[in-house]
């Protein structure tokens, strides 16, 4: 298995390093909150669900599948933007950002209705609905770059962190140095960035009576997850919508973390600065289930109900380790692991949603979403190894959360205008380093064969880094404010 630190990929809180599989991949993949893959839903913050009406709720709840009374056909183009800054140790913010564009969302709805003399019947199931759809469900594009002068050395974690080992276990042999060294450990031994002072006791071999160690930092990390939708939905008279959808992921991550010191300049007959990077790509696929109702009392009121099942995902990782040190008298080394890959399997939460909307007649309406989410249940799996520390500790590091979201939109003739609001929960089970928040806005046309839809969102998030912790030290963590912005675009023919 792998040693890695772990990046906040998916925006989520308090990270530190992480050895092997770990909780935060598992939250990675499970923090994912529907926040629309179509322009309206999008300007709408993703607060869709008791509307329908919009194939992006088969992301929330599939009975607003229902609502559609003509067939459908729909593709939404957009861009995704995020800005991170952050400050590390002396205050020194550095900004970093990335550029994607997106295919979002490409549905296909057919919708079959009940004729009756020749007229739509307006008694028993009046119309079913079925989807086959493409919507993207997390972007995991993010640009960390830091700085600053430490009073302390990430060799001090190395130092710690192999501890009780007996040295012989960090020896390299001819293969290790000809094909690549077997753990990260063995690299920081080899070129003397650790020593022992004892068997199986360790000490960094930088000087810190000298003063402060440079330190430089960057995570850039790439990929996200799409699902492919089959939805079936159904109208009971016009005031109970039913809908079910099976939902196949596809998983695709990249992460390079790279982490680099300077030793201070007073240290001499050791190393002078060192770089280590650490790769990860992570590929696989996965199955889930949403069941939705929607209870429509009259023409005004509109009440909704989701079922989101656990996902069983199933991933593959392939990492590797690099370093580069450079000495005080001149020389240097260039090491590396070996390709390394892991097959495991994470299981996400289940998620319980509500939905309410009131309609102002055909002037526009305000619609709200809440959803609970346990992140405590999160699991990791595997044949070749046991996850049971790993599961324990999510089941007290994390807790239960909501999320909730709000959008309002005007309508005048053709033309509509839409706003939203959204608060996302901390997953931890204690901690406030985590917030995230989303504004949004839109407008869009309709007419009677076909809509376009403009719609951006602004994601505001806050959260913390820590690139090594060493026991019975504070950690030092990198503060992270990024603004995340998706504009996105959506054609919808009707027919």
């Amino acid at each position: 298995m792998k040693n890695k630190i772990i990046y906040l990929a998916v925006m989520c809180a308090y990270t530190t390093v992480a050895l092997a599989q770990s909780d935060v991949d598992a939250l990675r993949y499970s923090n994912t909150p529907a926040l629309g893959t179509t322009a309206r839903s999008i300007g709408l913050v993703g607060a869709v669900g008791a509307l329908g009406a919009d194939p992006s709720v088969v992301q929330s709840n599939p009975a607003g599948l229902a609502q559609y009374k003509t067939n459908i056909f729909d593709f939404s183009l957009g861009t995704n933007t995020q800005k991170n800054q952050s400050s590390y140790l002396d205050g020194l913010k550095k900004n970093s950002s990335t550029f994607n564009p997106e295919l979002s969302a490409v549905n296909l709805i057919f919708t079959e209705r009940k004729i009756k003399r020749g007229n739509p019947t307006t008694t028993g199931w009046v119309n079913v609905n079925f989807q086959l759809g493409y919507n993207r469900s997390a972007s995991f594009n993010r640009n960390m770059s830091f700085k600053g002068v430490s009073n302390n050395s990430y060799t001090d974690y190395v130092a710690s962190f192999v501890e009780g080992l007996d040295y012989s276990a960090l020896e390299s042999n001819q293969e290790q140095q000809n094909q690549g060294y077997y753990y990260f450990e063995n690299m920081f031994w080899y070129t003397y960035l650790i020593d022992s002072s004892s068997n199986k006791n360790y000490v960094p071999t930088y000087d810190k009576a000298l003063g402060g160690i440079g330190q430089r930092g960057q995570i850039v990390s790439q990929g996200g997850m799409n699902e492919f939708n089959i939805a079936y939905a159904a109208n009971y008279e016009h005031k109970l919508y039913l809908g079910v959808a099976i939902n196949l992921s596809n998983v695709n991550y990249s992460e390079k973390n790279t982490f680099s010191e300077t030793d201070n300049a007073l240290t001499g007959n050791n190393w002078n600065s060192f770089e280590f990077s650490r790769n990860l790509q992570t590929s696989g696929y996965g199955v889930g289930g949403r069941l939705g109702i929607i209870f429509r009392p009259n023409a005004n009121l509109r009440f909704g109900g989701t079922l989101h099942t656990p996902t069983k995902l199933i991933l593959t990782d392939n990492y590797s380790d690099a370093l580069s040190v450079q000495y005080d008298e001149g020389g240097s080394e260039e090491l590396k692991t070996m390709e390394k890959k892991f097959s495991y399997s994470v299981v996400t939460p289940t998620k319980y949603g509500l939905q309410g909307a009131y309609l102002f007649g055909k002037k526009g309406f305000i619609s709200e979403e809440i959803e609970s989410i346990d992140y405590s249940l999160m699991n990791l799996s595997s044949d070749a190894t046991l996850f049971e520390d790993v599961n324990d500790n999510i089941a007290t590091k994390y807790s239960n959360t909501t999320n909730l979201k709000i959008g309002a939109e005007y309508v005048l003739n053709s033309f509509r205008l839409r706003t939203g609001f959204a608060t996302i929960g901390n997953p931890l089970s204690s901690g406030s380093e985590y917030s995230r928040r989303i504004i949004s806005g839109g407008f869009g046309i309709q007419e009677k064969r076909w809509a376009l839809d403009v719609g951006m969102s602004k994601d505001i998030v806050s959260d913390v880094y820590v690139p090594y912790t060493i026991p019975g030290i504070t950690p030092q963590g990198v503060s992270n404010s990024l603004m995340g912005t998706r504009l996105m675009v959506t054609v919808t023919s009707k027919f």
